[in-house]
């Protein structure tokens, strides 16, 4: 059976508008670049109440060094020795903390991270992070 000449023109028409809009659109998908973004800047620390004194560390059956409170009023624990020793990765921070009185709270608290807006290889590619700052809470 033969198609007659309007009905072929008119599905070659539409064939040609379908293949438009899936070209627009992207076709199947993104193809993001395999880029693996890290992040080595310090893991702040933020307390329900002021301690006294800090000593943080990463991995599984660290040892807490002592963290020194910056300029700035806070607590940042830097992704190097001592406080991180490879093969250790940045998952989780273990805080050791003490108040005016001497009590020492111990907390292993999970470190997340958040986008930072850049998106070098569009949006739909994902890009770098940065560490949220960590609550460690009270007694």
């Amino acid at each position: 059976m033969k198609l007659p000449g309007p009905l072929l023109i008119v599905l070659g028409v539409l064939a040609v508008v379908l293949a438009l809009v899936v070209f627009v659109r992207g076709g199947a998908g993104t193809v993001c670049p395999a880029t693996g973004y890290t992040y080595t800047g310090d893991v702040e620390l933020v307390f329900a109440h002021e301690p006294t004194s800090v000593a943080a560390c990463f991995g599984e059956g660290c040892t807490p060094v002592p963290v020194s409170r910056n300029p700035e009023g806070m607590w940042p624990v830097p992704q190097s020795a001592p406080y991180l020793i490879p093969p250790a990765s940045v998952t989780s921070v273990l805080v050791d903390a003490a108040d005016s009185s001497g009590v020492h709270v111990v907390r292993v608290r999970p470190v997340e991270t958040e986008p930072t807006g850049e998106h070098p290889d569009g949006p739909e590619c994902g890009g770098p992070v940065r560490f949220k700052p960590v609550q460690v809470p009270g007694r």
